[in-house]
Parts: structure tokens; sequence; C-alpha cells
């Protein structure tokens, strides 16, 4: 009778260890060759012409982010201009010119006024009006006619009538002088200059 011995089976450790060298020298060319490929070749074939200048991946990010920051700001700057209701200095400048008397309004009052004074339409003729907002000042200028020869007593009077309207502060008081036209006849021109309120 034949005597046939049974294989021996080697251990699971002698195994492991007999392929532990190959797969650890594997493993080392490996991340060898990772990490050459990682710090050589792909930055070499990776990075891409953004703006006019090669960037690689992490640059691409950095530059992004500032792009971001670049467009919120000037998203922003362009909301306020565009939209210049939600500035600060709008509400100022709102302010500021309500606070302001315009010059179509002190013009009517001043014109109604002349007409209370004198009680004729034609008796002050105004021929220009300047308005300085940030001096608070208005300079008129004009003549009193159609009174004859009373021209520089309705002049005083309407000069010093002036001084009583609700937003002047103070009235310069304007020469007295009497002229002679031919087309016009006696007439008193003025100047004053009313500092309001």
């Amino acid at each position: 009778m034949l005597n046939i011995a049974t294989p021996h089976r080697p251990r699971l450790s002698t195994v492991l260890w007999h392929i532990s060298w190959p797969f650890f020298l594997f493993s080392l060319v490996l991340v060898a060759l990772l990490t050459l490929s990682w710090s050589l070749l792909l930055p070499r074939y990776t990075r891409i012409d953004v703006g006019g200048q090669l960037r690689g991946a992490q640059e691409i990010a950095q530059y992004r982010q500032e792009l971001t920051a670049q467009i919120s700001g000037k998203e922003e700057e362009r909301r306020q201009l565009v939209l210049a209701v939600h500035d600060p200095q709008y509400d100022q400048l709102k302010k500021l010119r309500r606070d302001r008397v315009q010059l179509d309004e002190l013009k009517t009052n001043i014109i109604e006024h002349a007409k209370s004074v004198t009680g004729k339409d034609d008796t002050v003729v105004f021929s220009t009006f300047e308005y300085d907002p940030a001096a608070h000042t208005l300079t008129i200028h004009g003549d009193i006619r159609n009174v004859d020869t009373r021209s520089m007593t309705v002049l005083a009077e309407f000069s010093l009538a002036l001084k009583d309207l609700p937003f002047v502060a103070s009235a310069t008081t304007p020469p007295f002088a009497r002229e002679d036209d031919p087309k016009i006849g006696f007439h008193s021109p003025f100047a004053i200059t009313l500092t309001l309120k």
C-alpha cells in the first residue's frame, strides 16, 4: 500500500510575509510616481490660460475669489449710481432741497407782494431775479413806473414792505433816484438784495 503524504499547507502568516515585500515595493514605487507626477507633470499639463496668464488649479480658485470680490464691489457701486435713492447722500440732498425756498415760489410771492403794496399790476416792473441758494440771497432788479413823479415814494414803500415778508431776514435799501424816459415817463430803477431766512 502506498503511503501518500498530504501536502504541507503553509500558515497564513507565512503567506502574508511572502507577499508583503512585493506589495510594499509596489506601493513605494506607486507613491513615488504619483508624487513625481503631482509635482512635475500635473502642474505642467493642467495649467489653463485665464485672463492672459497661465494658472494652476489653486491659482484659478484664488483668482475666482478675487474676481467675485471685484464684481461684488462693482455691482454695489453701480447700484449706488443707478439707484441713488438708497444712498444716504441722496437723502441729505433731498433734505437740503426741501429746506431751500424755490426761486419760482420767491418770484411769485414778491410779485404778489408788489401788487398788494401798489394796488396795480404795472407799477413795479421786474427785470431780473438773481438767486443764490448757497448764500441765501435774492437780488431783484427792476423799476417803478406809471406813477408819474411819485416813483421814489412808491419805491420807498415797496423796499420797506419787502422786509415784512415772512421769508425775508433783511433787505438792502436801494438808491432813490427818479429818471425821465421819453417812452415810459418818470421811473425809479432799483436793485435790492434780500437775505432769506
